[in-house]
């Protein structure tokens, strides 16, 4: 097939418009992605693609982060010989995560957060012991050695809780650890229920009761694994782990007790953590990590069974309702209302460890899009692509009338055979 010099003038053209506009949807990508180059792993984007991010994210403010610690003095083996502590590893903090349920300060956990076992408690001494020695040392060379040992405690003191909020940026650097009080525990069904005194319209999540296999949720916990660690400003940052609900049934130890198998790879530390739905409600809360893989809850019934002990009913509240909104207004990309909403929810509960973070977040969006609308080279390119598109019209309406009409003149007379109803003499394997 013949292809005219004009032909490939138009193509060039073309292509070339066509590149032109792939740039400029490059570099407004590009701009957007500049502007969230400073968001901190950890903290879920609500504009990703997995719905999950946003669920994670209502729900994140309302996760607490719990700390115990004790100390002792020796570890006890099954000899009866007892393994005297240096200084550096008699006192134990242990890790976990609680998440509040009222407005007021009620908040769920896992009852094995709040009263770590004599083999928990061992296990984290010796780690202490191994690596004060400057021996080799982890968390599974130490749960061996108990366990082959059954080494116990000995001289335990006693035990202080202390609670701090989710935050991240400067709420974090503010956090001041709280005291709870221990209201209810449920030993068989391994739930807590704890009290943050002097607390008002602060971020609740709201409970579901669903537990249809296979819907997607995610958990949120202070696990030693979280991305953030290593940073100051991030450290109130829980892990997030995606996964889905599985069966539920009684555990083999009890007809009373009720699990539900998540696929979340939860990590030490989550526990005692929320399993959150896409609208960032809970289905339960995390207990157990499976050697199997994956882990399981608490469905929200069984907190129920013990929240209706200390408590009337849980209910999110107005500042969890903002947040929430100014979430779904961002999936939106409502930016003002977004805004609006997270300023309406830091100003009901000004300790609130995201709306502030999500304010400079917003504002770093809007930026970006702003910038795009008046940078030069945006305006120079939009009249650059206009003038483009004028003249690769021009062309094709020039390469259509000669394509009509390839004789002198104008066209012929209705019943002169024009030229491209005749029959090529071309050879189309070889153009």
């Amino acid at each position: 097939m013949t292809v005219t010099g004009a032909s490939l003038t138009g193509v060039r053209l073309l292509s070339l418009f066509t590149a032109m506009l792939c740039a400029l949807v490059v570099c407004a990508t590009g701009a957007v992605s500049s502007a969230m180059a400073d968001t901190p792993a950890g903290v879920p984007d609500p504009l990703a693609a997995d719905p999950l991010n946003r669920g994670a994210l209502i729900a994140m403010p309302a996760v607490w982060r719990v700390e115990v610690r004790t100390s002792m003095t020796g570890l006890r083996t099954k000899d009866g010989k007892t393994i005297a502590l240096p200084d550096g590893a008699r006192t134990v903090t242990r890790e976990g995560t609680a998440f509040a349920v009222t407005p007021d300060g009620y908040l769920v956990t896992a009852m094995h957060v709040i009263q770590p076992s004599a083999d928990d408690l061992a296990e984290a001494a010796y780690v202490q012991y191994l690596a004060v020695s400057g021996a080799r040392h982890s968390t599974q060379i130490a749960a061996r050695w108990v366990k082959d040992n059954e080494a116990t405690p000995v001289g335990l003191g006693a035990m202080e809780r202390t609670v701090r909020e989710a935050a991240a940026g400067a709420a974090a650097r503010r956090s001041q650890a709280v005291v709870p009080e221990v209201l209810e525990t449920d030993e068989l069904r391994d739930i807590a229920v704890l009290r943050v005194p002097d607390l008002a319209d602060a971020p609740a999540i709201g409970l579901d009761r669903g537990l249809d296999p296979g819907t997607p949720v995610a958990t949120l916990g202070f696990s030693g694994t979280r991305p953030a660690d290593t940073r100051g400003d991030m450290a109130l940052v829980p892990a997030v782990r995606f996964g889905v609900i599985g069966e539920t049934g009684h555990t083999e130890k009890s007809r009373v007790r009720i699990l539900t198998l998540i696929s979340n790879e939860v990590q030490k530390g989550d526990s005692g953590g929320p399993v959150v739905d896409g609208n960032g409600r809970a289905r339960g809360v995390v207990l157990i990590k499976r050697a199997a893989g994956g882990g399981a809850m608490a469905p929200t019934d069984q907190i129920l069974r013990v929240l209706d002990r200390a408590i009337n009913r849980a209910w999110e509240g107005r500042t969890q309702t903002l947040f929430r909104d100014a979430v779904n207004r961002m999936t939106r990309f409502d930016l003002a209302g977004a805004r609006a909403d997270f300023r309406r929810a830091l100003a009901t509960y000004p300790a609130h460890g995201l709306a502030a973070y999500e304010i400079a977040r917003v504002d770093d969006l809007r930026r970006a899009r702003l910038g795009l609308a008046g940078e030069p080279w945006y305006r120079g390119g939009l009249v650059a692509a206009g003038i483009t598109a004028l003249i690769v019209a021009l062309i094709l309406a020039l390469l259509l009338w000669k394509a009509v009409n390839r004789s002198p003149g104008v066209l012929g007379p209705r019943d002169r055979k024009a030229p491209f109803d005749q029959e090529s003499g071309e050879d189309l394997d070889n153009p």
